[in-house]
């Protein structure tokens, strides 16, 4: 019994041995294989030391459990070591069992070996409670160990099978079986042991050298209990200024209320991984836009409850949506409110039992007249001041939209419409007085409708105040129109003195031509008015080229040609000018059709544009220009009636000669 006890006791020695130095990093047992197998083959030649011996030379120890267990833990070259060992002693013991010795230490090897190989890493992975299978490995060796005994010499096999089998088909493998066991529990903690610090490392590594930022909160009070340099340098403070620190004191007011709601849901543990987004005020009070993804961290020994949190800065996705937002619902020229953004605000609007709502809508009178003049760049300014003057007059609460080019929508709540009429009156006093190019008084019109919610629906008053604008523009528009042509025509002649005395000229030689051909007192009076406007589109034209001297580029003069059609865009948006607006186009058009824009050729060309055309070329030729010198008015005649029929109408050009010049056409 006593080397039983000591067998065993030698064995416990190999698995202190295994719990205290090769095992507590499973990677030293690659790199420590002879040492291991050293100690194995001591281990092992200790038990054999004191074996169960039945004749000299016959022992029985617990080498083929330590072997086998060897081979299944630490491999063939560990447990080949140790056989090797324990081989080379029991040649030096000798007997007549001496063969049958080898064969159990080379059969017990090459049974845990193979084992190891095959099953090791499916077996650990396992987590078994019993390690049924370690038992059953225990039974193929030693039923093994008993096939070696037939080895023994004839004479004492019989009598060494019938003490030995029994231990050996028994006793054997649950010693096998228990010290596997053991291993294995071993090795599983061990290994345990080293994924835990695997993922710590791994957890400590992220959350150290992380690109975003990572923090770990006590949730309680709020207090930052680690923080990585990536969210320290997005706040831009260093660790040591936020660990210990409240989020409170870096979050934006208004995202406090945001903050404590997300704590209580963490708190609650409503659901798993909590997003949001808000905003800090960094070191340097600019402020920082995060995307917080928040979660419960604790194990069961932490007292507190800690919050893992992880944040991206997106500060630029938030400028971007923001300008997106806001180019959505705002009028990119005027900054005011758009069409969308009015449309669905009259959509949500909510109009209270004791609430009066007066609805405006403003048009600002002849802006197409003005952008044709002036360009549209000049317009643009004007809508802008204009929606500058509406903010100013607006009072606080109100809403003002720009609903179309030139149209404005106005709400005005708790005021009656004799109220916003006084409002209004401030705002078209205001935009009467900053006038365009210096002369020409800008104005808009208003249309209102009041409503309260015992009268009908919101949009009913926008359609009544769209009505009431339509109606006054009946009376403004006509008036205001006219004056922004008179305004055009006056600021071109002041621009360009030299334009205005060749247009009040062209004015009297059309009228008096008209007058020649026939064409009445009304047919003379229009034309002499078309002889003043015929050159309003050269208001559009840069002062550069109309007061160049000497003579135009190729792209100067194709700037120039482009008057006679702006001017036709000016008094065509005139209503009562309108009819006029083709003679203007079409008064540098030839009889030939080598004119311009449209090559119009002999009665296509309006009467009014054919007498335009022979008063301007006289009085081109007959006045005082840089680029030439001025001719007489016999040599004007004469070039006249040369360009009949080519340039000018023939009949007309005649009539000019001899009623308007008074000279004789025949003689020329």
């Amino acid at each position: 019994m006593f080397n039983i006890l000591f067998n065993i006791a030698l064995l416990l020695a190999l698995m202190i041995f295994f719990a205290t130095y090769p095992f507590r990093n499973l990677k030293r047992l690659t790199s420590h294989k002879v040492l291991v197998g050293s100690i194995v083959g001591i281990i092992g030649i200790l038990v054999m030391l004191n074996p169960l011996t039945l004749y000299e030379g016959v022992i029985f120890d617990s080498r083929t459990i330590l072997l086998t267990v060897s081979g299944m833990v630490f491999g063939f070259i560990p447990t080949a070591i140790g056989a090797g060992m324990m081989a080379v002693y029991r040649l030096i013991i000798g007997g007549g069992g001496i063969y049958t010795g080898l064969a159990t230490i080379l059969l017990s090897s090459i049974v845990g070996s193979v084992w190891h190989r095959k099953r090791y890493d499916k077996v650990l992975a396992k987590h078994e409670m019993f390690g049924f299978e370690y038992y059953l490995m225990g039974v193929v060796t030693h039923i093994g160990m008993l096939l070696a005994m037939l080895l023994m010499p004839s004479d004492i096999r019989r009598t060494v099978i019938g003490v030995m089998a029994f231990p050996i088909l028994v006793v054997y493998p649950i010693g096998t079986y228990l010290l596997s066991l053991l291993f294995f529990s071993q090795a599983r903690r061990v290994l345990a042991i080293t994924e835990l610090e695997k993922s710590e490392q791994l957890f400590k590594t992220m959350f150290e050298q992380a690109p975003i930022g990572m923090s770990l909160t006590d949730i309680e009070s709020g207090r930052i209990e680690n923080i990585n340099q990536s969210y320290a340098d997005m706040l831009g403070y260093t660790r040591e200024e936020v660990l210990g620190r409240r989020w409170d004191e870096f979050t934006h007011p208004e995202d406090k209320a945001l903050s404590r709601v997300t704590t209580q849901r963490l708190l609650n543990k409503e659901g798993g991984i909590l997003s949001i987004d808000k905003r800090f005020i960094r070191k340097d009070g600019q402020i920082l836009w995060a995307n917080l993804s928040l979660s419960i961290f604790t194990t069961k020994d932490m007292k507190n409850v800690e919050s893992l949190c992880m944040t991206v800065d997106i500060t630029e996705r938030k400028q971007y949506e923001q300008k997106i937002l806001y180019a959505s619902n705002h009028d990119a020229l005027t900054g005011l409110y758009n069409r969308v953004h009015f449309e669905a605000y009259v959509r949500d609007l909510q109009i209270a039992d004791d609430q009066i709502l007066t609805v405006a809508f403003g048009d600002v009178n002849g802006l197409r007249i003005l952008n044709e003049a002036f360009g549209r760049d000049e317009g643009n300014r004007l809508l802008s001041r204009i929606a500058r003057i509406l903010e100013k007059h607006l009072p606080e609460g109100d809403y003002v939209s720009r609903v179309g080019g030139d149209e404005f929508a106005l709400f005005f709540f708790n005021r009656n419409p004799d109220q916003v009429e006084t409002l209004l009156g401030g705002v078209t006093s205001d935009i009467a007085s900053l006038e365009m190019m210096g002369s020409v008084v800008p104005s808009m019109s208003f249309g209102l409708a009041s409503l309260d919610t015992a009268q009908g629906s919101i949009n009913e008053a926008i359609k009544q105040a769209e009505k009431d604008l339509a109606t006054r523009k009946l009376v403004d528009s006509p008036h205001t129109q006219g004056k922004a042509v008179y305004a055009i025509i006056n600021t071109l002649h002041e621009k360009n003195k030299r334009e205005e005395n060749h247009s009040r000229r062209v004015s009297e030689l059309c009228e008096r031509l008209a007058r020649a051909s026939g064409l009445g007192e009304m047919a003379a009076n229009e034309l002499r008015l078309v002889g003043l406007l015929h050159d309003i589109g050269k208001i559009a034209i840069d002062e550069s080229i109309l007061n160049k001297e000497g003579r135009l580029t190729a792209e100067e003069w194709k700037e120039m040609k482009r008057h006679s059609e702006i001017g036709y865009r000016i008094l065509n948006s005139v209503e009562d000018m309108a009819g006029l607006a083709q003679y203007v186009l079409a008064h540098h058009e030839h009889y030939d059709g080598n004119g311009y824009p449209k090559g119009l050729r002999g009665e296509e060309i309006p009467l009014q544009s054919r007498i335009i055309s022979i008063a301007d070329a006289y009085d081109a030729m007959t006045s005082s220009r840089p680029y030439r010198k001025t001719v007489t008015t016999e040599q004007a005649a004469q070039e006249i009636k040369r360009c009949s029929q080519t340039q000018f109408d023939p009949a007309l050009a005649k009539v000019f000669i001899e009623d308007v010049l008074g000279l004789d056409y025949t003689s020329l």
